[in-house]
């Protein structure tokens, strides 16, 4: 697993929160049916999930997470044309522990694994020699993180947002259209 508190520090930068309820995957512990009933976390109870009549289901989930990406990445460039898919799988960070998705010349589109959730962060590009960017990465930022959000909001029912040190707040489909 990942680690908790995950965060940005740039003055453009931003992130959204895909709950583990919508991406994990339980499989009703039935070894006798070929394609047994599959359910969501959110979708079970606490004493489900402790219980022995459900199992964590590790394909199920890296599908679902897997769906909800592609879904993610494909609406968000859809409108924002600049931002391209990865080739292949890059990890940055100093910790090497943000996978990037998506990127143009001023910002990576990555997500990182937050224990209780997956982070799906907006992160500034730097040049090493001069800020020239950050003019247009601060005229920019904004546009792209409400898009996040929007591509977000297309496939999930909710997502969250950093609200504080150690807090975040819920954002539903409902109040994103109001």
């Amino acid at each position: 697993m990942g680690r908790g508190n995950v965060c940005v520090t740039g003055p453009y930068e931003g992130l959204y929160y895909i709950d583990n309820d919508h991406i994990h995957v339980y499989r009703r512990n039935d070894p006798y049916v070929d394609e047994p009933e599959t359910r969501l976390m959110g979708d079970l109870s606490s004493n489900e999930i402790m219980g022995d009549d459900w199992l964590y289901d590790d394909w199920g989930t890296g599908a679902e997470e897997d769906d909800i990406l592609e879904c993610f990445m494909d609406s968000f460039t859809m409108m924002f044309p600049s931002f391209e898919r990865q080739g292949e799988e890059r990890w940055i960070g100093a910790d090497r522990s943000v996978r990037v998705l998506l990127e143009n010349r001023l910002f990576i589109i990555g997500v990182e694994d937050n224990e209780w959730s997956l982070a799906v962060k907006l992160i500034q590009k730097e040049d090493p020699y001069d800020d020239h960017l950050s003019g247009l990465q601060k005229q920019h930022h904004q546009r792209y993180l409400e898009g996040m959000k929007k591509a977000l909001l297309e496939r999930l029912p909710s997502i969250g947002a950093y609200s504080g040190a150690w807090t975040h707040k819920v954002i539903t489909k409902e109040e994103a259209i109001a």
